[in-house]
C-alpha cells in the first residue's frame, strides 16, 4: 500500500511538472509591432511603438507629446525567459510580459505588473504602415497653398518598402531642395542625413499626423537646425505639409 501510495504520488509531481512545462511553452514570444501612450510624468504621455523581429533584434520609437514634436529610435536586443521579455537598449533596459496574443505590458525586472496602472503600461499589436500610407505629394501648410506655390513634399515607395524622399520650391525661386532615400519605422519615415551630407549626424523625421498630413523634423529636438541647410533664404524642410488636391 505504501509503495502504491509513492508511485501515485509520483505520478502527480510529474503530471504538475508537465503542466508547468506545457504553460511555458504555451506563452508566445512577442512577434511584430506594438503601440500604445505610456503614462508619463511631466507630459500627458509617451506615445511608444515597438517592434519585435525573430532574429532578437527590436526598434523603440518614443514620442513625448505636447512637446517639441521630436521622436527618437533606438535599436536593440531582446530575449525571453521564464516568461519575461527583456529588451536592453544601449542606455536602458526594459521588461515586459505577454499578456495575450495581441498585448504586451510592461513590468519591473521581475515581471511585476503595476498594481493600479496595469491597462496603462499595455501596448496592442497593430499592423505597421507600409509605403504606400506615405505615398503622395503634399504642400507645406500656410502661406502660398492657395496660389498653388511653395515648398513640396514628394514620397514615393519603391519595391523593398522603403521610400524616395523629394522637396522642391514650386512657383518660387528660392526655397528648399533635398532628395534623399529613407525607410519606415514604426510607423515612420527615417532619413539619416548623413546619406545625403556626410558632415549631418542627425536623422530627418516624417510622421503622419492625419489621413492627408505629414509631419517633418529632426530625430532630437537639438538638430533641427540641419533641415534648413537644404533650403534658402531662411527656410527649412520642417513643417507640417498637407496632401495636394
Amino acid at each position: 500500500m505504501k509503495r502504491f501510495s509513492l508511485f501515485l504520488l509520483s505520478l502527480f509531481m510529474l503530471a504538475i511538472l508537465a503542466a508547468c512545462s506545457k504553460s511555458e511553452k504555451d506563452v508566445a514570444s512577442p512577434q511584430g509591432m506594438y503601440a500604445g501612450i505610456l503614462p508619463c510624468a511631466d507630459c500627458p504621455g509617451i506615445k511608444t511603438a515597438i517592434t519585435f523581429d525573430q532574429d532578437g533584434s527590436v526598434v523603440e520609437t518614443r514620442l513625448y507629446e505636447n512637446t517639441d514634436g521630436a521622436s527618437l529610435s533606438q535599436g536593440g536586443t531582446w530575449k525571453m525567459d521564464k516568461g519575461i521579455v527583456t529588451v536592453t537598449f544601449p542606455f536602458d533596459t526594459q521588461y515586459f510580459i505577454v499578456k495575450s496574443a495581441d498585448a504586451i505590458e510592461m513590468t519591473d525586472k521581475d515581471g511585476k505588473r503595476s498594481e493600479t496602472l496595469s491597462e496603462q503600461y499595455t501596448l496592442k499589436k497593430v499592423a505597421p504602415k507600409v509605403a504606400s500610407d506615405f505615398a503622395g505629394r503634399y504642400r507645406l501648410a500656410g502661406d502660398r497653398m492657395l496660389d498653388g506655390s511653395g515648398e513640396t513634399l514628394t514620397i514615393l515607395g519603391n519595391a523593398q518598402n522603403g521610400v524616395t524622399v523629394t522637396f522642391s520650391a514650386d512657383g518660387v525661386e528660392e526655397g528648399c531642395t533635398f532628395n534623399g532615400q529613407g525607410k519606415i519605422v514604426n510607423d515612420q519615415v527615417e532619413i539619416p542625413l548623413q546619406t545625403v551630407n556626410p558632415d549631418l549626424k542627425s536623422t530627418l523625421v516624417i510622421r503622419s499626423t492625419g489621413p492627408d498630413s505629414m509631419n517633418v523634423f529632426t530625430s532630437k529636438a537639438n538638430d533641427k537646425n540641419d533641415l534648413g541647410l537644404f533650403c534658402t533664404n531662411g527656410k527649412t524642410l520642417a513643417g507640417d505639409y498637407v496632401k495636394a488636391k
